[in-house]
């Protein structure tokens, strides 16, 4: 059985029989990987702050025909204080949600940092939530090759300029037809969604 050592941010997860977990991890050293995490769902579980979104630990991982067992974990910071606030909760989740979307395995580290970024500046700045999130998932898009940067002009500041914007109600549909044309895969269409 192999051993891994990887710093992994915990994007979402589903329940896997009756006390296990399948955990999606971004990250920086493998990209997105699903982990099996063996009892966290039991009340008294020592691990069960480890399966948590918003949590980035240090993962000892069993490999062992190609599935992936947390052994151990030991946490390294806290981004559960996105969920404090309702709107970050709901960037911070697609933030979350579009990076393990978007994660091929070949800028892992590169992606890993950009979304711990983002997370961190949504939590600890004044910056519009809705502003980042989009900024965020659409330079995902951009870097995917997927859209040109020109797509979305009147957005194009830096992310620490646009503390609110003319028209956040079109900010927030934007941020979910983005998010949409990740789950949906429909990138052909993403320019005539962004100039609606």
């Amino acid at each position: 059985m192999e051993e891994i050592t990887v710093n992994g941010l915990v994007t979402g997860g589903e329940d896997y029989g009756e006390s296990d977990r399948l955990v999606k991890l971004l990250t920086a050293e493998l990209g997105r990987i699903t982990v099996r995490m063996r009892g966290v769902k039991k009340e008294k579980a020592k691990l069960k702050f480890a399966a948590m979104p918003f949590t980035l630990c240090e993962y000892v991982l069993m490999k062992k025909n190609g599935f992936y067992t947390v052994k151990t974990a030991a946490p390294v910071e806290s981004l559960f204080a996105a969920s404090y606030d309702p709107d970050k909760y709901i960037v911070g989740s697609v933030m979350l949600e579009t990076a393990a979307a978007s994660a091929d395995g070949s800028d892992s580290a590169e992606l890993f940092i950009s979304l711990l970024t983002a997370l961190k500046t949504l939590i600890y700045s004044d910056t519009e939530p809705y502003s980042l999130g989009l900024n965020f998932v659409f330079s995902l898009i951009v870097k995917g090759g997927y859209a040109e940067a020109s797509v979305r002009k009147e957005f194009s500041g830096p992310i620490e300029q646009q503390k609110s914007l003319p028209d956040p109600e079109r900010t927030r549909r934007l941020l979910k037809k983005y998010t949409e044309f990740f789950e949906k895969k429909f990138y052909t269409e993403l320019k005539s969604a962004a100039l609606l």
